[in-house]
């Protein structure tokens, strides 16, 4: 089987990890009784709350997926709801939901989305407060990657973060989680999408997919 790199902020059981990205988590004064409702779009920005007294965890909770939903969960959320891994299906999950109406978005400093500029200019009530950024883990060295590989992406940033340091080549295979990190790819490069958008289907692809030679 040709390696498999994972290239994201946190490593996966049965693939290699590439550590490309670093998070720094912020504490901006927030008072969560103002809203009814948060809005929180990846694992880092469910664990960012943790830097908060646990008055959040009444509220009404929309995750993007299941995996933040579990760790929202284990925070101590009680009502929460899932969309299906996409931002964009945040704003359809808010269109079909009557209450709560005042919305937090705890999200990244860089986010890749417009669904809650689309949600306000509908008359939606989100605010927005940046809990965590992502920047390029330099700390991590030259990366020696295999010419045969296959390579996960997980956001667009992770893909930034590593052409920075190395070159996609046309002999790579190269999975990716959806279709906004898709476009973020160097013009040229093709890429094979995952089944959900879930690093878990990543995985599952890239092994189906590491059986086959380039060659």
């Amino acid at each position: 089987m040709r390696p498999i790199y994972l290239i994201s902020k946190t490593p996966h059981s049965g693939v290699s990890h590439i550590p490309i990205l670093s998070i720094h988590f912020l504490t901006p004064e927030i008072n969560f009784d103002t809203y009814e409702g948060i809005i929180v779009t990846s694992k880092q920005g469910a664990l960012a709350l943790k830097h908060y007294a646990p008055d959040w965890e009444k509220l009404y909770v929309i995750c993007v997926g299941d995996a933040t939903a579990e760790v929202m969960k284990q925070l101590g959320a009680v009502h929460i709801e899932s969309a299906d891994g996409y931002g964009e299906s945040i704003f359809d999950l808010l269109q079909s939901t009557s209450q709560p109406k005042k919305w937090l978005y705890c999200r990244p400093k860089m986010i890749a989305s417009s669904w809650p500029k689309k949600g306000r200019e509908l008359g939606m009530m989100i605010d927005e407060v940046v809990i965590y950024e992502t920047t390029c883990n330099d700390k991590i060295g030259e990366i020696e990657v295999a010419c045969d590989s296959v390579l996960i992406f997980t956001s667009p940033s992770s893909i930034e973060c590593f052409t920075q340091k190395i070159a996609i080549l046309p002999t790579h295979t190269v999975v990716v989680i959806g279709k906004t990190t898709q476009k973020a790819l160097p013009l040229g490069i093709k890429s094979t999408l995952s089944e959900t958008n879930s690093v878990e289907s990543c995985v599952e692809k890239a092994k189906e997919l590491a059986v086959f030679s380039h060659f």
